[in-house]
């Protein structure tokens, strides 16, 4: 067994020089694509010194009892008058402060008649948004790799970025072993079972911003997997199988990579769930075999397929961990492994292992927020302790 770790560099190490391809279009089109660049500012925001509120804006130290209103300014318009001691401007939200302002006083603490203004009330808030407090021109706005949500492109067009390059979405294939395997409860007879894996590696793939070219389910049978990886790898740039990563009888997912002339990194990851995890690489291509339990697979899609994507566009790694403590104990027997177990986040911002029936449970992940993380080496953590966990984005 190797370590996640050790899996990790090596999945970078094979895929660091593999090139996409890539596409240059409008930013309000993107929403999906990953950034193929750093993203930097073409404006100051705010673009001018403005004012936070509807309000008088003064000259810095000139505190009186009372003003000469000298015009009003607009949300859209500049102003044309130069604040002298004892004159305001009043401005609305979002307009421009005349030069020399050292506040905004709001319209409700102030009483305007006959183009006088008294102050009624003082502050020491200022009001004024000072030009370029959010964002210097030049300033990153987003780096290279990451996936464009809704929010990331108002933030480029609002700093002047009105075209971007993108990568292509990195195209996908999943495969499905086993001849229990059925697509139809009218199919469903003793020994076999409903497929999960195959909706479940699809909707994971195109939630991350990956387009699927290409499923199929295929039986236990070398010569027909071995045909099946040739077909994906030759449409896909990354390959997911299901099932048949093991040494079973008829496991044959190792063979038949080796067989259609893959080039084999690791077969036996040292985690629980998802120990015969398998990576392979064509030129080009990254080819992965998870466990055919649909816990497992959902964990080591997260683990391994999610860092390969990062490390093709140049993101960083996907997931974050936290350190949180501990809402109830747990103890093991075996140590060996690194454990994931599904958890979910209390209100009290603990970490709540959930019941588990072990990679088959599907429905053990319906709550889970995430995975507690139970180091190599470990067998119990007290409740209370200070825990990694490994947070699982939702995907509304």
């Amino acid at each position: 067994m190797i370590s996640l770790d050790d899996a990790h560099r090596i999945i970078r190490s094979t895929l660091a020089d593999v090139v996409l391809a890539r596409v240059m279009g409008p930013c309000r089109e993107a929403i999906g694509c990953i950034l193929c660049a750093d993203q930097s500012s073409h404006l100051d925001l705010p673009p001018f010194d403005k004012s936070a509120m509807d309000g008088y804006a003064i000259l810095a130290g000139d505190e009186r009892d009372a003003y000469h209103l000298l015009e009003t300014v607009l949300a859209g318009h500049a102003g044309a008058a130069a604040l002298q001691p004892g004159t305001t401007v009043k401005v609305m939200t979002g307009a421009p402060v005349p030069a020399g302002s050292g506040c905004v006083i709001p319209i409700e603490d102030a009483n305007e008649h006959d183009g006088i203004v008294r102050i009624e009330r003082r502050s020491d808030s200022r009001n004024i948004c000072s030009q370029a407090e959010d964002i210097r021109r030049g300033e990153q706005v987003l780096p290279a790799g990451h996936r464009l949500r809704a929010l990331d492109v108002a933030n480029l067009i609002s700093c002047g970025i009105m075209n971007i390059e993108v990568f292509e979405p990195i195209r996908a294939a999943t495969l499905l072993t086993g001849d229990e395997i059925v697509d139809d409860p009218a199919q469903l007879a003793p020994g076999r079972i409903m497929n999960a894996d195959g909706p479940l590696l699809a909707g994971l793939l195109e939630a991350h911003g990956l387009s699927v070219v290409h499923e199929a389910h295929v039986r236990d049978d070398l010569n027909s997997l071995t045909q099946a990886i040739d077909a994906a790898t030759a449409q896909a740039d990354l390959v997911v199988l299901a099932g048949g990563a093991s040494a079973g009888e008829r496991d044959y997912v190792r063979p038949a990579m080796q067989k259609a002339g893959l080039r084999m990194h690791f077969d036996t990851l040292a985690i629980q769930p998802g120990r015969p995890s398998i990576y392979a690489t064509a030129p080009g291509k990254a080819i992965f075999g998870l466990p055919g339990n649909p816990a497992a697979v959902y964990l080591t899609f997260h683990l391994l397929v999610l860092y390969a994507r990062a490390v093709l566009v140049g993101a960083d790694p996907p997931l974050r961990t936290l350190v949180l403590p501990l809402e109830e104990a747990q103890h093991r027997r075996a140590p060996r492994r690194r454990k994931f177990v599904p958890a979910r986040l209390t209100d009290a911002g603990t970490v709540l292992p959930l019941p588990n029936n072990g990679p088959a449970h599907l429905l053990a992940l319906r709550d889970a927020d995430g995975f507690l993380v139970i180091p190599e080496g470990v067998t119990d953590l007290p409740a209370g302790c200070s825990v990694e966990f490994l947070l699982i984005p939702r995907y509304w």
